[in-house]
């Protein structure tokens, strides 16, 4: 029985140092297995397509009864992680797509891309063309509002409705909010900075965990400031004042209220100039409020979505 305790006990013990090891110095696999352990807990499974020879990365509940589809974008530096938390809460009603957008998350950084909001809006209609899907809801936060407005504009047949998180894609009064990554972050204290931009409430999280998001961000940097965000600031779909009137789809203008990146006056202007649109404000949220309070988001999506159909149903 003792011999029994001590191959237990050294058991336990292997496996206690194993996390350690991954804790303190492979923190990405940490990170990689809770990404992996929330879509599953969202009944999302990680597929990948080529579209026009470029291997594309997505989580979708392939196998779900829902005839409604609904197609979640992530912003810019962020990948299709960032949706999941609501999608939780949503799977069980929609089909649900969540993709890497070119050159994001999975997706590799490849020479020649086009990422202007149009190359993203034309890689996302060849994207779900590949796979299918045809008309859809479609929202993004962020970049991917902004991606989402542009490809409603572009293809207005398909796209039921439309949900703007946060979302950029107006150029009022000066604000532009591709601005670029500034210096190079140094410490954890350089990185909660980051955070407070786009939270509400900075995160808490381990110091290895911060530490490998001060590596990524460094590491990115250059190709966001140097590529991705010269070619949105030069491409088409840039500023859509003059366009955003063509939206005929009813919108959801969803807004984290203590947002820093993207001013209040942008949600305004949507609500004014898209005929068929409506804000509302989410309290205790700022830049990416869908990471923040999933749930509500969520809840927020599906009211606009129902209600919508609803009204379709009935005219």
């Amino acid at each position: 029985m003792k011999k029994i305790l001590k191959i237990i006990g050294g058991i336990i013990a292997l496996i206690v140092l194993t996390i350690g090891i991954i804790y303190f110095f492979f923190p990405q696999k940490l990170v990689d297995f809770t990404n992996s352990q929330n879509a599953s807990a969202a009944n999302l499974k990680l597929k990948t397509i080529e579209v026009n020879g470029y291997q594309t990365h997505y989580y979708t509940n392939e196998n779900s009864t829902a005839k409604d589809t609904l197609v979640l974008l992530h912003g810019l530096g962020d990948d299709k992680n960032s949706f999941v938390p609501s999608a939780k809460f949503l799977s069980d009603t929609y089909y649900l797509i969540l993709p890497d957008l070119l050159a994001s998350g999975e997706n590799i950084k490849k020479e020649n891309l086009d990422l202007s909001i149009k190359g993203q809006v034309e890689f996302l209609h060849k994207f779900l063309n590949q796979i299918g899907v045809k008309t859809f809801n479609l929202g993004g936060n962020s970049m991917g509002g902004h991606v989402s407005a542009a490809y409603t504009i572009a293809y207005p047949k398909d796209v039921k409705s439309l949900i703007l998180i946060n979302a950029p894609g107006l150029k009022l009064d000066n604000h532009v909010v591709y601005t670029g990554f500034g210096e190079v972050l140094k410490n954890e204290e350089d990185l909660n900075k980051v955070f407070s931009r786009v939270f509400y409430k900075v995160p808490e999280m381990p110091s290895p965990i911060k530490k490998m998001f001060i590596s990524q961000i460094n590491e990115s940097r250059d190709y966001l400031n140097n590529t991705i965000i010269p070619q949105i600031k030069n491409g088409k779909y840039f500023d859509l004042k003059e366009q955003i009137n063509q939206i005929n789809s009813p919108t959801l203008i969803l807004w984290g209220k203590h947002d820093k990146v993207v001013k209040f006056d942008v949600a305004e202007r949507f609500k004014r100039d898209i005929p068929l649109s409506e804000i509302e404000i989410i309290e205790n949220a700022s830049h990416s409020p869908q990471l923040e309070v999933p749930e509500l988001v969520a809840t927020s999506i599906n009211k606009f979505i129902k209600k919508n159909e609803n009204s379709n149903n009935n005219n």
